[in-house]
């Protein structure tokens, strides 16, 4: 008898990556274009504007802190309802995650350390796959679907490893206990119970209530001291329509010496699900391997412990339904030095290898569901327009501006952001500067970078870089001249970036002198807030800006914004194109 040939399926028109360099700047590639996600891109026919890249280069999937790219951008960027009822359907568009190789290079070796390390990424890849197939999310400060114990208590300042930016925790067995109520128009849908796990606290749960769910889930062990905090999530899959409005509980009975268990927020996974494609470790040449200075051993052994993590992601992916699939980035490459441009990053050769598997991977997905082929593979999301800027190699260019403003001093410890356009995929950027018009006698000191705003907030998000990373620049006091970071050395901007909305910022450190700059009027033609929200009454400006910022480096997450800080007059940064 015949095989019957796979059936035919839609591809996914809108994307989102989380990952490392292999998704991030150029990589190993001459630029952005050649990129594997690029090349996967282009095999899709995807517009930039529905390609959201979140990958941060050197991010480990276990670290927190969302500006280093790891499940704290996952969880604080995956933008899932927190409001919506049934029918709970996906949201978002497809995804596609290439972690690990940073998680084994960068933390050592050893077998407790490499134990620890297996356990941590797969519990935190089980939750970051399924809160991406979330239909609707109760954060743990709802006011709706959670009660708690007096046990628990909220603890706020958690936004670099939560849903959130908050978690209620138990450090001790009193009334340590929260329930969760499903709604009544509940389907059967995944639920799952997010926790979070720090060093040496955790604990254990029982589960209890009307709606069947019985025994007990550990927190423990998840996380070592090598690790800050990580996730843990309950996936319970057996209950149906008939558990709508019931209750199910969560008990701490037991904690570890820590003595801490906190519950971040709890989640319905969509019966149809989102695509879902998860690259596997890829192992390298030696001298791939060498750029991990901390990753001791023999070759083979390297070999060995990329092996059995990629069992660990091919154990863990089966846990899900056929919407999410594994791409053997490791066999494609297959350690051949012809596909790697410095043992660790693709070339263009290596990288249409890894597309090729994302795109086996694709192939290989199939409905969940009897409502059809679009609601799992083109789920709703948040599809964009294009928008065009053209710039010209070796020219300086300003962000969007109506005209010159009046020059003057920066304000210490102010912090400025201006809306920065990038439509096309080989722009390179080689210097920031700005104008001086009065040079005086001593140069302000001053501290710059780029920040991204990957959906499109219309606020700045998380810090690209910072130029002055290594310590503070001093603006030369000479007047007519721009006092640009240098195109090589300490402090110098070599960078490419996806196409989308980015922020150039400065924050003034110093001002000893009477130096100026050049500034910049708005209204600027996008991104910023343009009528006043009291008055209602036209609001001119060119980007914003914040004061009492400190002197200190540039934070990895900009601070929260609003219409009231939209201001004129801005100083005028400047990009120049290589």
């Amino acid at each position: 008898m015949p095989i019957s040939p796979r059936a035919v399926y839609s591809n996914p028109d809108m994307w989102n990556t989380f990952g490392h360099s292999y998704l991030q700047f150029t990589g190993g590639s001459v630029d952005q274009t050649g990129r594997f996600d690029a090349i996967f891109r282009a095999m899709l026919d995807i517009e930039y504007t529905n390609w959201r890249n979140r990958a941060v280069s050197g991010a480990q999937l276990i670290l927190e802190g969302r500006k280093l790219g790891g499940f704290g951008r996952v969880f604080q960027e995956c933008g899932k309802n927190t409001g919506r009822g049934a029918p709970y359907t996906a949201d978002g568009g497809a995804l596609l995650m290439c972690y690990g190789i940073n998680d084994l290079g960068g933390n050592g070796t050893g077998p407790s350390t490499f134990t620890a390390l297996r356990t941590n990424f797969i519990h935190t890849m089980r939750a970051c796959i399924s809160l991406w197939r979330a239909a609707r999310v109760w954060d743990n400060t709802s006011a709706s679907g959670i009660a708690y114990g007096a046990g628990f208590t909220q603890v706020n300042g958690t936004s670099n490893w939560s849903f959130g930016s908050s978690t209620h925790a138990a450090t001790a067995l009193t009334n340590a206990n929260f329930t969760i109520t499903l709604p009544s128009d509940y389907a059967g849908e995944p639920v799952v119970i997010c926790f979070d796990s720090q060093s040496t606290n955790g604990g254990t749960v029982t589960f209890g209530g009307t709606a069947g769910v019985t025994g007990t889930f550990s927190v423990s062990n998840i996380n070592n001291v090598l690790f800050n905090h990580s996730k843990a999530v309950k996936r319970i899959t057996n209950l149906t329509a008939a558990n709508a409005g019931q209750t199910i509980t969560v008990t701490v009975t037991q904690l570890d010496s820590g003595g801490t268990v906190a519950f971040d927020c709890w989640w319905l996974e969509a019966k149809a699900a989102p695509p879902i494609i998860v690259c596997n470790v890829a192992r390298l040449p030696a001298n791939g391997y060498a750029i991990y200075t901390n990753w001791t051993g023999t070759e083979a052994a390297k070999d060995a412990e990329v092996v059995a993590l990629n069992g660990d992601i091919n154990a863990l992916v089966a846990e899900f339904d056929a919407m999410v699939q594994v791409a053997d980035i490791d066999s494609a490459l297959n350690k051949t030095s012809a596909y790697f441009w410095d043992g660790l990053h693709p070339n263009e050769l290596g990288s249409a290898k890894c597309a090729d598997a994302c795109m086996t991977a694709l192939r290989r997905m199939s409905p969940t569901t009897e409502h059809g082929i679009a609601v799992n593979f083109n789920v709703p999301s948040p599809r964009q327009g294009a928008v065009i800027r053209n710039r010209i190699t070796g020219i300086w260019y300003a962000p969007e501006h109506t005209s010159q403003g009046t020059a003057g001093v920066m304000t210490v410890q102010t912090q400025y952001w201006l809306p920065w356009i990038v439509s096309q995929g080989r722009e390179r950027y080689i210097q920031i500067g700005i104008p001086v018009t009065t040079g005086g006698t001593t140069g302000d000191t001053i501290r710059w970078g780029i920040y991204d705003d990957v959906g499109w907030l219309g606020y700045p998000q998380n810090l690209v870089t910072e130029v002055t990373s290594a310590g503070v620049f001093t603006i030369p006091p000479t007047a007519g001249v721009i006092a640009a970071s240098p195109t090589s050395g300490t402090g110098s901007l070599n960078i490419t970036l996806d196409p989308g909305l980015y922020w150039l910022s400065i924050k003034c450190i110093t001002h000893p002198g009477t130096q100026a700059v050049a500034k910049l009027n708005g209204p600027s033609a996008f991104q910023l807030p343009n009528v006043n929200q009291t008055t209602g009454l036209v609001l001119l400006g060119c980007g914003y800006q914040l004061a009492s910022q400190g002197t200190g480096a540039l934070a990895d997450v900009a601070p929260a914004l609003t219409p009231a800080n939209v201001a004129n007059n801005m100083p005028a940064l400047m990009l120049k194109l290589f």
